[in-house]
């Protein structure tokens, strides 16, 4: 039996079989060019371009980090860089060739004239460039060409002086270049529009040709007939006459500037086109470019054409040109040459007054050498005039400077000037805007304006006082200078302030508010109370002496005058506020002087500064009459028998040198002094009163010893030779007493006040030789009192 036939059986060889399509193998390859071959197209069309920049040096580039950018969009950055020697397009020198790739959109910008620079910060007196690379870093600029596409390029130092954009291109040329730069303002009445595009040497190096570019829409502005001046930085002119000071801007101090202006009869001048040259003054009155204006004055006035300024709040803002007297010859008819930014200002609501030169710290005596000049407050109005009527001298206020204005009255002003400052914590807040005589002649009346912000200060409380000039006071210890500020010194001022309360509780001022103005602070802040004295009128008092307590000023003497009998003098005080409750029954005032003595010397300041009133407070109902007493009242027995110390009474046959004030001595130490003395009830003896401090009663025992100290003690003998003994230089010129008290076994118990002991002449040789041990008390009479 034959094996069954299996499902699969072997082909025979040779048998060809035909391909169905493509294989898969081929496919992946055809996928991958046609994407490498799109991706060539993208790269072609849309790709970044590569590109070089030859810089001279690599300083501020960084790999990957520097930046390109026009108009102040991101266009490209620094792929790599690598050093150039000896680069041929740099004269042989060595540079750093950049590898920058750019946008695609950028292509335009890669053609031949494009120039790039490398933008840093840079600060100058010219201004400030590339601010902003302090935070982006720095980058590179273009400014873009119109030739053919170039991939090469070569960096400038500088970006390009041409000024892209439409407008009017004119020259103007002067003997110097004074502050002008490029990129410097041009200004038509203050208002800038253009700049300097470019300067350069004339083919004859004689002047300096200066290109300015003037944007379209102000090339109207600019006709044939044109002035141009030089507006660069301060122009300064100095003399004998004066020191003339012109300033266009603050922008124009630092980076200069050039100023146009169109005088009214070239009004209707062509127009400048592109190369128009003109000549560049250096101001505006060497321009002849001022606007004519007629000064009227009802007196002859000392001015001088070329000279005299005429200032606006402290500005130039014109020039006399010409000064003459009027026809009638009654007056003067002046001419000056006013700036042509104030020609909208020149209304009927301007208003000219000659003012007269003052001595200021700021301009040193410049203004005194200049004399006289012209002020003007310039204001908008409905019609132009080109004529007015000045004034002879400053306005006494203006009510419409802005501000609180206020009248403050005053019986004469000092070296109070128009233009001081009003001062408050010695902080400028204001100005004095003039003075004039009231009506009756009995003061003056001031006016002062308050600036805005600081008119919340004053209230119906405020307090005005006089701080022109010097404040002195003088010592011993030297004199002391008080001024509120240099510019007070010369000029005047005034400072005002009110109390914490009144600040809280009192209405705010209004315009117009009246205020008296006093001599000065202590006047102003301390008004107080006035009392009488009665004095013997030699103690050497004057106006202004002051009132003491416990060394603190707290009055003056304000007035002095004959009493009505004659025989005396009255003195009219004021106690400041805080001392008010000295006027009262029981308060006693005496003259301070200097005393010079054998005892000693006393207020000896009083030298220099004179005498002064000392007082000592009462407890009685109020007064204001009192009676000076020539000397400080001594105390009596009975007061001292009251404080906390002990008093004695010694007996002896005469007083000799002793006086109130002399010392008492224990063991050549002061201890108490002499308080006073008396004869006795029978004229036999003399009462001599002593005062121990409370901390050496305890040396007073029932057997101590008293004796006279006074003089010099001198002994001979041929054994023992000379003997000189005294206590103390003061005991021997003022005398004293010394005392003794025997060893403890004798000394006794401690007395009291009151209690009497005999006044030897001198002391015996046993007395001096006692050394008993006492404890001494501590100074109780600060808690005694």
């Amino acid at each position: 039996m034959s094996e069954p036939q299996t499902e699969y059986q072997a082909q025979p060889e040779g048998l060809a079989r035909r391909s169905r399509g493509l294989s898969l193998v081929w496919l992946l390859p055809l996928v991958a060019a046609i994407i490498a071959a799109w991706l060539l197209y993208r790269d072609f069309t849309q790709g970044d371009i590569k590109a070089t920049i030859l810089f001279p040096t690599g300083d501020g580039l960084v790999r990957g980090k520097t930046a390109v950018k026009y108009s102040g969009v991101d266009i490209g950055v620094v792929e790599d860089f690598r050093l150039m020697p000896n680069a041929k397009d740099l004269n042989g020198e060595d540079g750093v060739l950049a590898e920058v790739r750019f946008n695609r959109s950028a292509a335009f910008l890669l053609t031949k004239g494009s120039k790039f620079w490398l933008v840093k910060p840079q600060v100058s007196l010219t201004g400030v460039r590339g601010l902003e690379t302090l935070v982006s870093g720095n980058y590179i600029a273009v400014d873009p060409g119109s030739g053919e596409p170039q991939k090469h390029f070569i960096a400038v130092s500088e970006p390009p002086v041409y000024v892209r954009g439409d407008g009017l291109r004119v020259k103007v040329t002067s003997p110097r270049l004074g502050s002008l730069n490029r990129g410097s303002p041009v200004y038509y009445r203050q208002l800038e529009v253009g700049q300097v595009e470019n300067y350069r040497l004339s083919e004859d190096d004689s002047k300096v040709e200066v290109e300015l570019f003037i944007r379209r829409e102000y090339a109207d502005l600019v006709h044939r007939g044109s002035k141009f001046w030089n507006a660069s930085g301060i122009s300064v002119q100095g003399g004998i006459s004066g020191v003339n000071v012109e300033l266009e801007s603050l922008a124009s101090l630092i980076a200069g500037g050039v100023s146009f202006y169109t005088p009214e009869s070239q009004q209707q001048s062509p127009l400048a086109v592109d190369g128009s040259e003109f000549k560049l003054y250096k101001s505006f009155a060497a321009a002849d470019a001022g606007i004519p204006v007629t000064l009227q004055f009802d007196r002859g006035v000392s001015l001088t054409a070329g000279s005299t300024q005429v200032l606006y709040q402290g500005i130039q803002v014109g020039q006399v040109s010409r000064v003459k007297a009027n026809r009638s010859i009654d007056g003067m008819e002046v001419e000056v040459l006013m700036d042509p930014s104030t020609d909208d200002l020149l209304s009927e609501n301007t208003r000219f007054w000659l003012a007269p030169p003052t001595l200021d710290f700021s301009s040193g005596v410049n203004d005194l050498l200049e004399g006289n000049r012209i002020e003007v407050d310039l204001r908008r109005g409905s019609r132009s005039l080109r004529s007015y009527s000045a004034k002879s001298k400053p306005p006494a206020k203006d009510p419409r400077a802005p501000g609180l204005h206020l009248q403050l009255t005053a019986r004469n002003t000092g070296s109070l000037q128009r233009g001081a400052s009003v001062y408050y914590r010695r902080v400028p807040v204001g100005r004095v805007q003039g003075m004039e005589l009231k009506g009756d002649g009995s003061g003056v009346e001031v006016y002062v304006v308050i600036e805005p912000e600081y008119a919340h200060l004053v209230n119906s409380e405020s307090r005005f006082w006089n701080v022109s000039g010097l404040r002195a006071n003088a010592s011993l210890q030297g004199i002391e200078v008080e001024a509120d500020s240099l510019l007070s010194i010369v000029r005047g001022g005034i400072a005002f302030g009110s109390g914490p309360r009144a600040s809280k509780i009192a209405d705010l001022a209004q315009n117009g508010d009246s205020f008296r103005l006093y001599a000065s602070r202590d006047d102003a802040l301390e008004e107080g109370i006035t009392i009488y004295l009665a004095l013997s009128g030699d103690e050497g008092l004057k106006v202004g002496a002051p009132l003491r307590y416990r060394g603190i000023q707290v009055g003056e003497i304000t007035r002095m005058y004959l009493n009505r009998e004659l025989d005396g003098v009255r003195a009219r005080a004021r106690l400041y506020k805080r001392a008010e409750r000295f006027a009262r029954d029981g308060t006693r005032f005496w003259v301070v002087g200097p005393k010079i003595g054998l005892g000693g010397v006393d207020n000896l300041d009083t030298l220099i500064t004179g005498p002064y009133l000392e007082l000592e407070p009462g407890e009685g109902e109020p007064q204001v009459e009192f009676a000076a007493l020539p000397a400080k009242p001594e105390l009596d027995l009975a007061d001292y028998m009251m404080k906390p110390g002990l008093a004695l009474i010694l007996d002896a046959p005469r007083r000799g040198s002793l006086k109130r004030g002399s010392p008492v001595y224990y063991r050549q130490v002061q201890v108490g002094q002499v308080t006073g003395y008396q004869l006795g009830e029978l004229a036999d003896r003399v009462y001599i009163y002593v005062y121990i401090d409370p901390e050496f009663r305890t040396l007073v025992r029932e057997h101590s010893v008293f004796w006279n100290a006074s003089g010099v003690d001198v002994n001979f003998g041929l054994k023992t030779g000379l003997d000189v003994h005294t206590e103390s230089t003061q005991a021997l010129l003022a005398g004293g007493i010394a005392f003794a008290t025997p060893d403890n076994a004798e000394m006794g118990l401690e007395v009291e006040s009151g209690s009497h002991y005999p006044l030897y002449g001198k002391a015996r040789q046993e007395w001096l030789l006692w050394s008993p041990k006492i404890e001494l008390y501590p100074n109780i009479e600060d808690g005694f009192k």
